[in-house]
């Protein structure tokens, strides 16, 4: 399992109806174009899929429609609470529905201490029927550091860390981790992919650019596996320049956005959980305007 996290993983969109209610037939696109693309491990129901936003019933419907979709492929559940008990529940729901692994970052209610945050996963490794992968969100007040991190990941259901910070942590917690163990680190963050890459990074986690331009990360990955790095390094300039304007230019949520340019695209509805809004149809025509300034074919 762990081999196959060695890619390029998206973090999938929840569509909606105008309504709130789940677009199943946009779903089952969503999964498609990923794994047309080449995209065989697949994250749901993560920050990107509105997880927080969502029912305990909808969350096992996309859970479903995604094996349905992707029969053969390695999908990882988020299953976030803000207790044991809640993620616990989840974390049934996932293996009932088909999970192969489940993403959980620590409760965020309450502020936990290193021993209560580590007291979690321990417990967690106990009670939870599949593998687990933590998630070091930045949207999470808390953060298990590196010295907790190689002592969870001796742990036999802990086997994977999704970070989304910052170069200097992922050195600090790849010098910290045993090789040895049965544990992978994968970069959550699009603007640390090349760095992590060069870090020796293997797997990655892309929100926006895994539901909008899956083959462009994965080119980039193979660029840089076969040696040819200043290729990949171009090819990274020009990704961050464009992305990084798609986040920032227009005053949305980010999600709001990826889903935006999702309907360019012909595949999912831009309506989000209410009550965040959706990207007007006037600012749908100045993303249309930096598609094509950035020359992105979707």
């Amino acid at each position: 399992m762990l081999e196959r996290l060695k890619t390029i993983t998206p973090a999938l969109l929840t569509a909606w109806n105008e309504d709130g209610t789940l677009d199943e037939a946009s779903y089952r696109k969503l999964v498609r174009r990923c794994t047309d693309a080449g995209m065989q491990t697949l994250f749901i129901l993560g920050y990107t899929g509105e997880v927080r936003a969502m029912k305990k019933e909808e969350r096992r419907r996309v859970i479903e429609l995604t094996r349905e979709e992707a029969k053969d492929a390695l999908i990882i559940a988020g299953c976030l609470g803000d207790s044991s008990d809640i993620i616990e529940e989840h974390c049934e729901v996932a293996y009932e529905a088909g999970a192969d692994m489940v993403l959980i970052t620590p409760t965020d209610f309450f502020h936990l201490n290193d021993e209560e945050l580590e007291g979690l996963f321990v417990r967690l490794n106990k009670t939870v029927k599949l593998p687990i992968m933590i998630y070091n969100c930045p949207e999470n007040q808390h953060y298990v550091n590196e010295k907790i991190l190689a002592r969870l990941a001796k742990l036999d259901k802990i086997q994977a860390l999704k970070q989304s910070t910052t170069t200097d942590k992922i050195q600090k917690i790849l010098l910290a981790l045993d090789k040895k163990d049965n544990f992978i680190m994968v970069s959550g963050d699009e603007f640390e992919f090349f760095p992590a890459m060069c870090l020796g990074v293997e797997g990655f986690i892309m929100g926006g650019p895994g539901n909008i331009t899956p083959k462009w990360c994965l080119e980039m990955l193979e660029d840089y596996r076969a040696g040819r790095f200043e290729k990949a390094r171009e090819s990274y300039m020009r990704f961050v320049a464009f992305y990084d304007e798609l986040y920032t230019s227009l005053p949305y949520d980010v999600i709001a956005v990826i889903k935006a340019t999702m309907e360019l695209a012909g595949v999912c509805q831009r309506w989000m959980k209410h009550p965040t809004r959706a990207v007007s149809d006037a600012d749908m025509c100045k993303i249309k305007e930096m598609l094509e300034r950035h020359q992105i074919q979707l």
